[in-house]
C-alpha cells in the first residue's frame, strides 16, 4: 500500500522530476514501482529503461525487487553504477575512442603510482607532486576531459587556483597526455576513466549518443545527492528525448563532499529542468524522538532543500535518545560492551545492535570490550579489503590473466618471481604482444620462473574468475608468497614459525581474500549463461571499483562500522560512539574543514536507529593525533537536536563490575587476537 505522496511519485509519467527522500521513507520500494507501473502499465521495453544506483548493493536489491513485481514475459530495465553503466559501455563501443575491450582496471594504488612516475620527471618535489595529483582529482571530478578543447578554459581557471604558473601548467597537462595514451596502449582503465571515458566516447561519436539518447526513455538515479560533477556530465548526455530523469536522493544525507560529490546537483537539475519535484516526508523506520532530533539537527544546515521529516510510528512508552558520559575511551568501550551484552541477555538479536564511530580507530576498544564478553561481531569492511597487499596480489592475477598487457599487475606480480624487479620487468614489456612471452630477454633464473608463472597466468584465464582464490593457494608462486609474509610476520614479532602458527597467522589474509572471492563471484553470476570468458573477467574484476560489499556473515553479529559505512543501512539498537567535539564535528588541527557535511554525517547516524539511540561522550579520548589522550567536550550538536528528546546519564566515576577493570584497548585486544590466532 502506498502512502499519498509515494502514490503521486509511482504515477509520474514524463519529463524530468526530482524525488527528496528522506531517510526511512521507503524510497527504494516507491521507485521500484514506479519502474513496474512504468513497464507494465506504459509499456516501456526493459532496453529503453535505465535504474542508476550509489553501490552494487543497492542494484542488487532494487533488481530482485523488481524482478518479483514483473509478470512474464516483461524484462527487466538495466539496473546498476555509472560506473557500471561506463565499464559496459567501453566494453562495447570503446574501441571507437581507443580502449580495448579487454582493458583491465587498475587498483587505485597502482593508478597512484603510475601516475606518480608520470609526474616526478617535471615535479621533482614530493609536495609540489602531490599538489599536482590534487589537482588531477578536481578536474576528473568535475569531468573535465584534457582532449577536449572545451575543456580547456575550465581546467586552466582550476591550475590558476591551484596555483600552478604557466610553465607548470604547460608541463603538468604535458604530463597527463601522456598518461592518458600510456594508459589506452597497456589497455589499462583508472577508476575515473569509467566516468570520464564514457562522455569522451559520447561527445566524439555522435551517432552512437544519438541512438542511445533516442532509444532510452526513463532514466532514474538513485542517492543523487552523492553523484560528482563527472557524472553529473555523463547524466546529461544521456538525457532521453523525451527528457524523463527522475532524481531520487537527500541532500540532508550528502557525506561524500569530501571525495567531491556535489549535493547541490540535485538543486541544479531542478533548476535547469524546471523538474517536477515531490517530497517523501514520512518516516516508517524511527520513532517520533529520533525522527524528530535528527530533524532539528539538519534544519541548522543552510543551503538545503526543505523538507519535513516526521515519524509514523506511534512513540513507545518512554521515547527519547540517551546520552552517556564517561570518564575515557576506555570506560566508555566498556559501557558499551555491558549494555550490548545486557541487550542481547534481554533477548536481542546480534545483527539487531550496532556501533556507529566517527574514526575507523575507535573500533580497537570496542572490539576489546566484545572480545573480552564474547559477543560476535564484525567489522564492516567495503572498500577498505582492497588496500591490503594480499587483495592487491590477488587482483593483480586476475588483471594480468584478462590483459596480458597490464603493466601495473605485471610489475606488482613481480615480487612473486625470483631475481625479477622493476628493470626485468621493463625487458618484459619492451615491445608488442605477450610480455610474459619476452622471458628469453632475462637471466636463466629468472626467465624460468617468469615462464612458471606464465603457465600459471593461462591456467588462470581458463579457468576463470570464480577460481581465482582457489588459483592462488595451488600456484606455488602465489601460494609461497602468502607463506613467506605469515612467516616474516611471526619472526617480526619474536613467534616461532611453527605450522600451527603459521596457519592462524594466514588466518586474515585468507578472510580478506576469501571475502574478495565471494563478491567476484556474485558479479559473475550476473551475466547471462553462456557469457564468454572476457566478459566473465571484465565484471568480476569491477570489484575493484565497488569494494566487495560483503555478503551478510552465516552467524548473527554485532556491527561495527563507521558512519560513511553505515550509509542505507539500519537497525534496531545504535550506538554512537564518540558524541564528542573534535570527532562529531570532526577537527584537523583544531578546525572543522566542513561544518554542514559533519552535521549531515550526525544525521545520518541518528537516522539509522529505529528505536533506540544512544549517544557515548568521553571526557578523554585519543584521537590518534600522537599527542595520547586529549579533553574533550559534548558535541556541539547536542544543543541542536533539542532538548526535550535527550536524557542523560552521568557514568563519569563509575566503578567497573568485579573482573573487567579495562586495561588499555589496544593491549587487551593485541592479546585477545593473539589467543585466537587472528
Amino acid at each position: 500500500m502506498l502512502d499519498p505522496d509515494q502514490a503521486k511519485v509511482v504515477a509520474h509519467e514524463q519529463g524530468p522530476a526530482a524525488v527528496l527522500a528522506g531517510a526511512g521513507s521507503g524510497k527504494t520500494r516507491c521507485t521500484t514501482e514506479r519502474a513496474a507501473r512504468r513497464l507494465t502499465e506504459s509499456h516501456i521495453p526493459g532496453d529503453a529503461m535505465m535504474l542508476l544506483t550509489f553501490t552494487n548493493k543497492a542494484a542488487a536489491e532494487m533488481r530482485e525487487r523488481l524482478a518479483a513485481r514483473l509478470p512474464q514475459g516483461v524484462s527487466l530495465p538495466w539496473i546498476g553504477t555509472f560506473h557500471s553503466f561506463g565499464n559496459q559501455l567501453l566494453r562495447s563501443h570503446g574501441k571507437l575512442i581507443g580502449v580495448p575491450r579487454n582493458a583491465t582496471l587498475m587498483d587505485g594504488e597502482d593508478a597512484r603510482r603510475m601516475l606518480d612516475a608520470m609526474l616526478a620527471g617535471p615535479f621533482s618535489d614530493k609536495t609540489r607532486r602531490q599538489q599536482a595529483m590534487a589537482l588531477n582529482e578536481v578536474i576528473l571530478a568535475n569531468g573535465l576531459d584534457i582532449t577536449a578543447h572545451g575543456d580547456l578554459i575550465a581546467i586552466k581557471d582550476l591550475m590558476d587556483q591551484a596555483g600552478f604558473g604557466p610553465v607548470a601548467a604547460s608541463r603538468f597537462m604535458q604530463r597527463l597526455r601522456r598518461y592518458d595514451k600510456e594508459k589506452r596502449q597497456a589497455g589499462v582503465l583508472d577508476f575515473s576513466d569509467l566516468i570520464l571515458l564514457p562522455a569522451r566516447l559520447l561527445r566524439q561519436e555522435n551517432g552512437l549518443a544519438e541512438d542511445l539518447r533516442g532509444r532510452l526513455q526513463d532514466v532514474t538515479v538513485d542517492e543523487a545527492q552523492d553523484t560528482d560533477g563527472a557524472q553529473f556530465r555523463l547524466l546529461n548526455l544521456l538525457m532521453p528525448e523525451n527528457r524523463t530523469v527522475l532524481l531520487v536522493g537527500d541532500d540532508d544525507q550528502a557525506i561524500y563532499e569530501w571525495r567531491h560529490a556535489r549535493p547541490e546537483n540535485m538543486r541544479d537539475f531542478i533548476e535547469q529542468n524546471q523538474a517536477a519535484v515531490y517530497r517523501l516526508e514520512r518516516n516508517y523506520r524511527s520513532t517520533p524522538a529520533i525522527v524528530s532530533s535528527g530533524a532539528n539537527l539538519v534544519r541548522n544546515n543552510l543551503n538545503r532543500l526543505e523538507k519535513n521529516p516526521y515519524a509514523v510510528r506511534k512513540a513507545p512508552a518512554v521515547d527519547h535518545l540517551r546520552l552517556y558520559l564517561h570518564d575515557d575511551s576506555d570506560t566508555m568501550a566498556e559501557a558499551v560492551g555491558e549494555q550490548l551484552q545486557a541487550a542481547l541477555d534481554q533477548g536481542a538479536k546480534p545483527d539487531d545492535l550496532a556501533v556507529l564511530y566517527r574514526k575507523n580507530r575507535l573500533a580497537r576498544g570496542v572490539e576489546s570490550a566484545l572480545l573480552r564478553r564474547g559477543i560476535p561481531y564484525r567489522i564492516k569492511a567495503g572498500m577498505d579489503l582492497l588496500s591490503f597487499a594480499d587483495v592487491r596480489m590477488m587482483l593483480a592475477a586476475g588483471r594480468l590473466a584478462a590483459n596480458r598487457r597490464d603493466v601495473r599487475a605485471l610489475s606488482r606480480l613481480a615480487d612473486l618471481v625470483p631475481g625479477l624487479g622493476s628493470r626485468g620487468v621493463g625487458k618484459l614489456m619492451d615491445g608488442a604482444g605477450d610480455p610474459l612471452a619476452n622471458a628469453w630477454r632475462l637471466s636463466p633464473q629468472a626467465a624460468a620462473a617468469v615462464e612458471k608463472l606464465a603457465a600459471a597466468i593461462d591456467a588462470l584465464a581458463r579457468r576463470g574468475p570464480t577460481q581465482l582464490m582457489d588459483w592462488c593457494l595451488q600456484t606455488p608462486l602465489f601460494n609461497d608468497w602468502l607463506v613467506n609474509r605469515a612467516r616474516r610476520s611471526l619472526q617480526a614479532g619474536g613467534a616461532p614459525a611453527a605450522r600451527d602458527a603459521l596457519d592462524q597467522a594466514m588466518r586474515p589474509a585468507l578472510s580478506r581474500m576469501g571475502a574478495v572471492q565471494r563478491a567476484m563471484t556474485r558479479r559473475a553470476q550476473t551475466l547471462p549463461a553462456g557469457a564468454n570468458d572476457e566478459s566473465r573477467w571484465n565484471a568480476a574484476l569491477e570489484v575493484i571499483a565497488a569494494g566487495t560489499e560483503e555478503a551478510d556473515p552465516d552467524q548473527a553479529m554485532v556491527t561495527l562500522c563507521s558512519i560513511h559505512a553505515a550509509k542505507g543501512l539500519e537497525w534496531p539498537q545504535v550506538h554512537l560512539f564518540g558524541f564528542s567535539e573534535g570527532l562529531m564535528p570532526m577537527e584537523r588541527d583544531g578546525v572543522v574543514d566542513n561544518l554542514a557535511e559533519e552535521r549531515r554525517l550526525a544525521y545520518v547516524a541518528i537516522t539509522r536507529a529505529q528505536t533506540t539511540l544512544s549517544l557515548h561522550h568521553a571526557e578523554r579520548i585519543d584521537m590518534g593525533s600522537g599527542r595520547g589522550e586529549q579533553e574533550t567536550e559534548v558535541s556541539r550538536f547536542l544543543t541542536e537536536l533539542g532538548e526535550a528528546t535527550v536524557e542523560q546519564f552521568d557514568r563519569r566515576g563509575a566503578t567497573p563490575p568485579a573482573g573487567e577493570t579495562p586495561g588499555k584497548a589496544s593491549d587487551w585486544l593485541a592479546e585477545m587476537r593473539k589467543t585466537l590466532g587472528g
